[in-house]
């Protein structure tokens, strides 16, 4: 029988408190999965904290908290999300404690549901999406402080928004009054990637990563892409996210998920494989949150999803990072 949840708390707190007052490293490598609220396991629940406890032992150092928040249209309004939903702040610092006893670190990874970027376009809606947007980047921001989160994400995937470069080096300078540790941007792969002007204003150049992969599996095209970035704005890479479903040709579009495509656990795996063998080792990258491993443990050899749980892709992953020398 596993111990209840408030024994799980007392257990941790000794190692939070210890870390409280700790120095932020400003860079370091990590070992990643994003690690996700799923249907009917949510943060604060002990099954979450069991299978958090299950990731060292594939050489996994750090992990991705994701809460969302909601957004909406005509006002535009974007809020932090109530108590009590899977991804609850209570069901954050326990697991952040939790990781933290395990000796992983802790990226806080906001998102905003329901509130499509691209259907931002007026200067009146753009307006009022960053004010409501800096409001709720720093709450969370404070958060990440509280809970000591190793690294700090400001944004993910804001498409034709990333472009207003004066207002996001606003919100970075807003974060870093309330949050002293290393920042990041999740850019979207292609134009957005790319394009982003305010990469010197972070810690890490961040990529979810979901650019293609040729037929023959190299990471040629992509190094050039990602060293592109890298010659104008000389920070480390991490992804920030990246995955491939488990289903035939998944190195085409592996931005796709939940597909009815044919399984295919082994092109699952070989993705994986080509994109650790292409950037692993680069002096330059450091690290990878694969997207995703979920709370309540789904997966498995007849699932084709994205996730690497119970897959031969997450033996590949084990062998790299234990045995990646990084």
């Amino acid at each position: 029988m596993s111990p209840p949840r408030a024994t799980v708390l007392l257990l941790v707190l000794g190692a939070s408190c210890q870390r409280e007052h700790a120095d932020y490293p400003r860079l370091f490598f990590q070992r990643g999965v994003s690690f996700t609220a799923e249907r009917g396991v949510g943060y604060h629940d002990g099954e979450a904290q069991r299978m958090l406890a299950q990731l060292p032992a594939f050489g996994v150092n750090a992990i991705a908290l994701i809460p969302f928040g909601w957004g909406r249209r005509n006002p535009v309004r974007i809020t932090v999300s109530p108590r009590g939903t899977w991804e609850s702040e209570d069901g954050m610092a326990a697991l952040a404690r939790l990781a933290h006893q395990m000796g992983m670190k802790v990226m806080l990874k906001p998102h905003i549901w329901r509130i499509p970027p691209a259907s931002i376009q007026s200067d009146s809606d753009r307006t009022a999406w960053f004010e409501q947007y800096e409001m709720f980047i720093v709450h969370h921001a404070r958060f990440a402080a509280t809970i000591h989160a190793d690294l700090f994400c400001v944004g993910v995937e804001y498409g034709h928004l990333a472009k207003d470069e004066k207002r996001w080096r606003g919100i970075i300078a807003k974060v870093r009054e309330v949050y002293p540790g290393p920042l990041v941007y999740a850019a979207n792969h292609g134009e957005e990637f790319e394009s982003i002007a305010f990469w010197d204003a972070l810690d890490y150049i961040g990529l979810d990563n979901y650019y293609p992969l040729p037929d023959d599996y190299s990471t040629t095209a992509l190094l050039a892409k990602v060293e592109a970035v890298r010659r104008r704005f000389p920070k480390p890479v991490i992804f920030t996210e990246a995955g491939f479903s488990a289903v035939e040709n998944a190195h085409r579009a592996p931005w796709e998920d939940e597909t009815d495509k044919p399984l295919s656990l082994e092109e699952q795996a070989r993705c994986y494989e080509a994109l650790l063998a292409g950037f692993y080792r680069k002096d330059w990258f450091h690290g990878v949150y694969w997207w995703k491993v979920g709370t309540n443990g789904y997966g498995g050899p007849e699932n084709n999803s994205m996730t690497p749980w119970g897959k031969p892709a997450m033996d590949v992953v084990r062998r790299w990072y234990s045995e990646g020398s990084r």
